[in-house]
């Protein structure tokens, strides 16, 4: 019930200008980063996963210490854009990171709770997805739902290209016996 009603929070509140400016800041850019630590690494990897076969160049950084990350970033700059993912504790690595990022005239997009969360003061643009700690564990059901919209935003600007990178992936996947074929039912 909890992640129900942080879905419809997260689509009720979520900025549709900012939205679109992220997707249009993805695209444009000359590199991609994406930077999720902790319970935000695998949204980060997920993210980073589908966007390789969109776009060239997209690297996730989900290494949790501030050192290691500064030097997978050293070299971002305005043609970059940096996607941000952070929650409630807010990783310090991932603030650090966006706010060293936006310095260099990247341009940053913030995944995170508020727009007044640290990372949100650090980013050009935010796409608010609620979440919560309801036990131990985080809830991450509504920023997965905003980084799948971001994907299929996405996908949906580059069908053309998008089609031509499947169809041959199709053929390399059945070539080198990538994927287990379905046996059908007799």
């Amino acid at each position: 019930q909890s992640d129900m009603e942080k879905l419809r929070q997260t689509g009720e509140t979520i900025d549709r200008a900012d939205f679109t400016a992220a997707v249009d800041a993805i695209l444009n850019a000359r590199r991609v980063f994406i930077l999720g630590v902790r319970s935000a690494a695998p949204l980060a990897n997920f993210l980073g996963y589908y966007l390789n076969y969109m776009l060239s160049n997209v690297q996730a950084v989900t290494t949790s210490g501030a050192g290691e990350m500064f030097e997978r970033i050293v070299g971002v700059n305005s043609g970059d854009a940096v996607i941000a993912i952070s929650f409630p504790r807010y990783s310090t690595a991932t603030v650090k990171g966006a706010r060293y990022c936006r310095s260099t005239g990247a341009t940053v997009i913030g995944l995170t709770d508020t727009k007044l969360s640290p990372l949100g003061e650090h980013s050009d643009h935010v796409l608010v997805a609620k979440s919560d700690m309801v036990s131990l564990v985080d809830s991450l059901v509504a920023p997965l739902s905003v980084i799948n919209a971001l994907i299929v935003a996405i996908a949906a600007r580059r069908e053309r290209e998008l089609a031509n990178t499947f169809n041959a992936l199709e053929r390399i996947w059945d070539q080198y016996d990538v994927y287990e074929k379905q046996v059908e039912p007799v």
